[in-house]
C-alpha cells in the first residue's frame, strides 16, 4: 500500500488512510473498532501507570491532609481543599494558577515527549484500555471471536455474553461516578448519602445517574470518539511538536520496501498487526497522525513481530523525527525554554500569591434601603460587618471600634457582638451602629473598626463611612 493513498483498499477490505478517519465509513455510519491484544514491555509498563492512576484517582478524596481530605471542591459550602490548601470562595480565583500551571507542564511534556498523556495518564484512556476493553476482552474473547461474533446469528451465548459484559459496565459507571461525586461531597458524607433514599438527596442522585449514564455512553459505545471527535488535544499537536519531539513513528528507511518474510527488502512484511492492534484505527506508517494517542500498541506488536522474525526491535518505536532521519535530537530548545518559563511564572505567582494570603478577610456592608435613619435628633448609620475566617481551623476574632479624627461630639459606636467565634472557613454578619446629633453631622467620615484574629494577633482595620443629609 502506498503511503498516504486515500481509500486505499487491501483485498477487497478498506484499509486505514490520511483522508478519512477509519472510525467512519463512506456513508457516514460508525466502523466499531476491535483492537487486538498485545503483550510486550510498553503494556507492562502502562499497566503499572494504569494501576497506580485508578488507585490514585479513587483514593484521593478519602486521603487526608492536615485533616481535611487531600482533594474536595465543596460548591455548596464554598470551600475548598487541595492538598492541604484551603480555599474559600474569595480565592477560587487561585485555581486559575492551578489549571494554567497544569495546562503548561502538559504543554511541555507534550512538546518533549509527544502525546504521552493521552496513551498512558488520561483518565479516558486509563478506565477504557486499564478497565472496560479487558473486561471485554475476559468476558467476549479475542478480536477475531468478538468480531465472528458480531456478525454472526443472535443465539443464547451472543445475548448472555452480551448482557455479562453491559451489566458489568453498568456497575463499573456507576462506581465510578460515585467516586467522581466524592471530589465534590465529602468522601465520609457521600456514604451516609449512598446509604439513604433517592429522595433524600436528590441533587446528588441526579448527579451520580447523569455522570454514571455518561461514562456507560463513553466507555461502551463512544469509546475513541471521544479523542477524535469531543478533545481538543489532539488538534494542538501540530502546534506543540516540532522534529525533536519524541513520537511514536516507522522507521520507512529501514521497512521499505514491504515484502514477505521469504522475500529480499524492507524489514516490514506488511502483516498489519501494528493496524490491527491500534484503538483508533490509523496505519502508523502513514505517518503521524491526529488520530495517534500514543499508546504503544503498534511498537510492541511491530517488536513482537521482529522477535519471532530474528531481526532486530524498533521498526515501529518512540523516535523523534530527527532520529529517524539518523540526526542527534535536541532535547533543550528555544519553545521548551518558553513553555517552561510561562509555567514557572504562573507558579511562582501561584506560591506568592498563597503566601501572602490574608488569614481572615473583613468586609462592611451597608444595610438596604435609605444610607442613614433619623432617630428624633439623632442620626444613625447602620452597617453590617462580614468576617470571613479562612483558615481551615476555628479561630476568634475581636472587633473594636475606634474614634473618627476631626469629629466633635465623637458618635457612639456600638458593636453587636465584640468578638466571635468561627469554625473553619466560614463566615458570620456583626451588625454595628452609629449615632451623633444630627446637628453635629457636617460631612461624611470613617470611622476605624479593628478586627483582630485572638491566636496570632494579626489585625485589619476597616473605614465605616458615616454618610448624613
Amino acid at each position: 500500500m502506498a503511503e498516504g493513498t486515500p481509500a486505499a483498499r487491501r483485498g477487497g477490505v478498506r484499509t486505514p488512510d490520511l483522508e478519512t478517519p477509519f472510525v467512519f465509513n463512506a456513508d457516514g455510519s460508525r466502523n466499531f473498532l476491535h483492537p487486538a491484544d498485545v503483550r510486550g514491555r510498553w503494556q507492562r509498563r502502562k499497566n503499572v501507570v494504569y494501576a497506580a492512576l485508578i488507585a490514585f484517582y479513587l483514593a484521593l478524596p478519602w486521603a487526608s491532609v492536615g485533616g481535611h481530605p487531600a482533594a474536595l471542591f465543596d460548591i455548596p459550602r464554598r470551600q475548598a481543599f487541595l492538598f492541604g490548601l484551603a480555599l474559600t470562595s474569595e480565592d477560587f480565583w487561585l485555581l486559575f494558577f492551578v489549571l494554567s500551571g497544569a495546562g503548561f507542564a502538559l504543554i511541555v511534556a507534550t512538546s518533549l515527549w509527544g502525546r504521552v498523556w493521552c496513551g498512558f495518564a488520561c483518565p479516558q484512556t486509563v478506565f477504557l484500555e486499564g478497565v472496560f476493553r479487558r473486561i471485554e476482552r475476559l468476558v467476549e474473547g479475542s478480536r477475531d471471536a468478538r468480531i465472528r461474533r458480531n456478525l454472526g446469528p443472535l443465539t443464547g451465548d451472543k445475548v448472555a455474553r452480551k448482557l455479562a459484559k453491559h451489566g458489568i459496565f453498568i456497575a463499573l459507571c456507576v462506581a465510578v461516578a460515585h467516586a467522581f461525586l466524592a471530589y465534590f461531597i465529602p468522601a465520609r458524607e457521600l456514604l451516609g448519602i449512598v446509604r439513604a433514599a433517592p429522595a433524600a438527596h436528590w441533587t446528588a442522585f441526579l448527579w451520580a445517574t447523569v455522570m454514571a449514564a455518561l461514562l456507560y455512553f463513553d466507555f461502551a459505545w463512544f469509546r475513541e470518539q471521544t479523542c477524535l471527535v469531543v478533545c481538543p488535544y489532539g488538534r494542538f499537536q501540530s502546534a506543540l511538536i516540532d522534529d525533536d519531539s519524541v513520537v511514536i513513528g516507522y522507521d520507512a528507511a529501514r521497512g521499505e520496501p514491504r515484502v514477505k518474510a521469504t522475500e529480499t527488502g524492507g524489514d516490514c512484511i506488511d502483516c498489519r498487526r501494528c493496524v490491527v492492534v491500534c484503538p483508533t484505527g490509523i496505519d502508523i506508517r502513514n505517518g503521524l497522525q491526529l488520530e495517534c494517542v500514543g499508546c504503544s500498541n503498534c511498537v510492541d506488536a511491530c517488536d513482537e513481530i521482529m522477535d519471532k522474525l530474528g531481526r532486530a526491535r524498533g521498526l515501529i518505536r518512540y523516535d523523534s523525527k530527527r532520529g529517524f532521519d539518523g540526526v542527534r535530537r535536541r532535547f533543550l530548545r528555544p519553545r521548551v525554554a518558553i513553555y517552561a518559563a510561562l509555567g514557572l511564572i504562573g507558579a511562582t505567582v501561584f506560591a506568592f500569591s498563597v503566601a501572602g494570603r490574608a488569614p481572615f478577610e473583613v468586609r462592611a456592608l451597608r444595610t438596604r434601603g435609605m444610607p442613614y435613619t433619623f432617630e428624633g435628633d439623632k442620626l444613625r448609620n447602620l452597617f453590617n460587618v462580614r468576617v470571613e475566617n479562612k483558615r481551615a481551623e476555628a479561630r476568634t476574632f475581636t472587633l473594636r471600634a475606634g474614634s473618627p479624627a476631626g469629629v466633635s461630639p465623637a458618635p457612639e459606636v456600638i458593636v453587636a457582638q465584640g468578638e466571635v467565634t468561627l469554625e473553619g472557613l466560614s463566615d458570620t454578619t456583626v451588625p454595628v451602629f452609629v449615632t451623633l446629633p444630627a446637628s453635629a453631622y457636617r460631612e461624611p467620615f470613617p470611622v476605624p473598626l479593628t478586627v483582630t484574629e485572638t491566636a496570632s494577633g494579626r489585625a485589619t482595620t476597616i473605614e465605616l463611612r458615616v454618610l448624613g443629609p
